[in-house]
């Protein structure tokens, strides 16, 4: 089959000088259209010009959804060229057709009236044309109305969209951000590793345990254990949680052993009391977060750091020192939505266990806690309850050994 570009007249030599002129002075105002595989589908020249400049970053859309054999309909669409009409004459045209065959897509409306498919779907909504779920093609065929495009500002991003793709290959049938693809293919990717989970797992001196920790806690033995880091969920309906964390720490924390654990900051005083209930209050430290910071509404804060907060048993007497504030690396939320640094478990995993020691983590998550403590050579467990992420946390703890 022939390219795309091969599919339409391309631009003769003074034409494609202007255009090179222009994105040299203006940028590309008109965004290269690519599918899934990153395959222009219209823009060639535009690309072409951009090469020619040296110019790397340049506005994309990302086209999903289309089989092989629709590409070449919405390549021509795209670049249909009719002249003999007016553009109000066209877009009239466009509301007729549109009002006898509402269920006609965009793009067919496209290829009758010499307009762009976006142009055609503002018709349909200016005339208040009913927006159906499926729409006849020019092939006669009925297809979803909607297609997934998602637009990207550089080659970077849509690298990030197009692996995106492959984990996620049916997208919803809207304009994405990038952000927004990245974050679907992740979540299906979860869904799959979720499906493949087993029960629990062992990586050298490393066991993660599938369950609640309230009950999976058991298997943890009295007194064993140099320093339980975690970060347990933060809301309202997790606070009795606390009081369950400092029950389970009293138990298995040998005499100078440590409690470290992040928090939120709205309920602090209540994570506080609860974890009183069982423990000594030893000291107050905190992670301060890089890049852009969570806006707290109700509190017209942007949050710049979390607490974290150390609980000891009674009769503790300090080890090695310690700072109490680490500064994180940039955000890391590839495995879990709210996945915290790992350089801060492997610092306090570091500073507070003795080598050979053993760290636990009662809300594991996607693993963090486990890396770092595999990395600092001592031995682990961790509890979750949720199973896509602890087989996200499997799946990190065997790269990691390997």
């Amino acid at each position: 089959m022939a390219k795309y570009h091969e599919l339409v007249r391309p631009l003769d030599e003074d034409e494609y000088t202007r255009l090179k002129a222009s994105i040299a002075q203006h940028g590309v105002l008109v965004p290269v259209e690519v599918d899934e595989s990153g395959e222009i589908l219209d823009g060639w020249h535009r690309a072409r010009a951009c090469e020619e400049l040296g110019i790397r970053d340049y506005p994309r859309i990302i086209r999903g959804g289309f089989a092989e054999s629709e590409k070449p309909e919405h390549v021509l669409t795209l670049n249909y060229d009719r002249r003999h009409l007016t553009k109000t004459e066209q877009k009239k045209r466009a509301a007729q057709v549109l009002e006898e065959n509402p269920d006609m897509s965009d793009r067919a409306v496209a290829a009758k009236t010499g307009l762009s498919d976006h142009t055609v779907a503002q018709v349909r909504a200016t005339a208040q044309i009913a927006q159906l779920d499926h729409r006849v093609g020019r092939d006669g065929k009925s297809r979803p109305a909607r297609r997934p495009a998602v637009v990207v500002a550089n080659k970077r991003e849509q690298d990030r969209v197009i692996e995106a793709l492959k984990k996620k290959p049916s997208l919803p049938g809207k304009m994405l951000t990038t952000s927004r693809a990245v974050r679907l293919g992740r979540e299906a990717e979860a869904e799959r590793r979720a499906e493949e989970a087993r029960q629990d797992m062992a990586v050298g001196e490393a066991r993660l345990l599938l369950g609640d920790m309230r009950e999976r806690g058991a298997e943890v033995s009295d007194g064993s254990v140099d320093l339980i880091f975690t970060d347990p969920p933060y809301g309202a309906d997790f606070l009795p949680l606390w009081a369950d964390l400092g029950a389970f720490a009293v138990r298995t924390l040998k005499s100078n052993g440590m409690l470290v654990a992040y928090s939120g900051s709205m309920y602090l005083p209540q994570v506080m009391a609860a974890l009183g209930k069982h423990l000594a209050f030893w000291w107050c430290g905190a992670v301060v977060l890089r890049g852009p910071h969570a806006r707290i509404h109700t509190h017209h804060i942007a949050m710049g750091s979390k607490p974290l907060l150390f609980y000891v048993r009674d009769g503790f007497k300090p080890g090695p020192w310690f700072e109490d504030t680490y500064f994180s690396e940039a955000r890391q939320k590839d495995d879990h939505a709210w996945q915290q640094s790992l350089g801060a478990a492997a610092y306090f995993v570091a500073k507070v266990c003795p080598k050979g020691g053993l760290v636990v983590d009662p809300f594991l998550g996607a693993g963090t806690t486990g890396v770092a403590t595999i990395i600092a050579g001592r031995c682990f467990v961790g509890i979750e309850v949720d199973k896509k992420a602890i087989a996200a946390a499997q799946r990190r703890l065997r790269n990691v050994k390997a």
